[in-house]
């Protein structure tokens, strides 16, 4: 019998010098690329337009210690350090860490960092070459443990249907999306054809704590200026959790009844809050119903219970109030190579979390919701680790 699933993490993080992917982009776009610098009191920091200076440090922390400064993507020797290597490293790195397969979320330095440059052509080239080099490149050594999570353009409902359905044409069944597929923070009318298309080509979503505006702005106490202040008001008490009010809008647009069948994979947002998060909004709906003359087919936490799953580091607690929580809907992440993670040390963290705890509840969070979300073959062999 070959090697078979027993930990999936659902969270971990490409983390590349940007010659990984930048290759990819057409000529006449490379020069305003990002481009690492090296700093004089050691380590690199992106040079990227549109944005200060960003030093490495947490982004690529592997086993530590932590650096907010004057981490390196480089070993003393030249070689990738812990973290930062090709996907067979990334393979070699699971196992240490006693894990065997990783959805893997991109870059901020491939996503959110590069959202100022004014050139949407080379913004979006930019988007399309880290998606070239996830699919060929990183996740092709072992797509069903290298598990690629695309980014999808913030430049309009048009350019993100292409990237998806250029991602699924090339082997990346999910995506990470940062705001709304219209590209505003807001959830609008136009998102439908977006999410429609992402049904039918079965493309899977996961954002990284959520998409959009993660909290509403607030005009006066208990109105949130956004494109629907219900759904602002709804998440009154704890509106700064992602979230929230992503899932808000989602609810309050219509959008999860108009497709029932919407699923959403929120990483690293923990769940020991969700208790409390799922009480207040339905809570926050009966006080504000009337004020509004706003009803909902549904309760707000049945939305969140049916279309919604979670992402957990470093969150034990979430094990020891399990009765209190859609344990169907967790899953757990190394976080890996970033700094609040738990690699090398995984297993330790995951044996301390569910000592003395039924094999169900691990089985859930560790196998079968991943699993099932990702539509991974449990009882299949899985890619062996090439030698070094």
């Amino acid at each position: 019998m070959g090697r078979k699933y027993k930990v999936i993490s659902g969270d971990g993080h490409v983390e590349t010098p940007p010659e990984s992917w930048v290759k990819y982009m057409p000529e006449e776009h490379r020069d305003r690329a990002p481009r690492l610098v090296k700093l004089a009191k050691g380590g690199e920091a992106w040079l990227i337009e549109g944005q200060p200076l960003i030093p490495n440090g947490q982004n690529i922390t592997g086993r530590g210690p932590v650096q907010i400064e004057g981490g390196s993507y480089f070993a003393e020797d030249g070689s990738a350090a812990e973290g930062a290597g090709d996907g067979a490293q990334r393979l070699r790195e699971q196992d240490l860490d006693g894990i065997d397969a990783e959805v893997l979320f991109p870059p901020v330095f491939a996503s959110r960092a590069i959202e100022n440059i004014v050139d949407k052509d080379v913004y979006r080239a930019l988007i399309r070459a880290y998606n070239t080099f996830l699919a060929k490149d990183y996740c092709a050594v072992a797509p069903d443990r290298l598990i690629g999570n695309g980014v999808v353009p913030t430049t309009g409902v048009d350019d993100a249907i292409a990237e998806i359905e250029f991602l699924k044409d090339n082997g990346i069944n999910s995506v990470s999306l940062h705001m709304f597929p219209n590209g505003s923070g807001f959830s609008q009318p136009e998102d439908d054809v977006f999410w429609k298309r992402s049904l039918e080509i079965g493309m899977k979503l996961s954002p990284h704590f959520g998409f959009g505006q993660f909290s509403p702005d607030m005009t006066n106490v208990g109105i949130g200026a956004s494109a629907d202040p219900f759904a602002g008001t709804l998440v009154q008490r704890i509106s700064g959790q992602p979230p929230m009010y992503t899932m808000s809008q989602l609810i309050c647009s219509g959008t999860l009844d108009r497709f029932p069948d919407l699923q959403f994979y929120f990483a690293e947002v923990n769940a020991s809050w969700l208790p409390w998060g799922l009480f207040v909004i339905d809570d926050n709906y009966e006080i504000f119903t009337g004020p509004f003359n706003r009803t909902l087919p549904r309760k707000p936490s049945e939305y969140i219970l049916d279309h919604f799953w979670f992402g957990i580091i470093r969150d034990p607690k979430c094990v020891a109030m399990r009765e209190h929580l859609p344990f169907d809907r967790l899953m757990f992440g190394s976080d890996f190579p970033h700094s609040v993670g738990s690699y090398p040390n995984s297993q330790k963290f995951l044996d301390g979390a569910f000592e003395g705890v039924e094999d169900s509840y691990r089985n859930m969070m560790l196998l079968e919701n991943p699993a099932k979300y990702y539509g991974l073959d449990l009882g299949a062999d899985i890619t062996e680790t090439p030698v070094a």
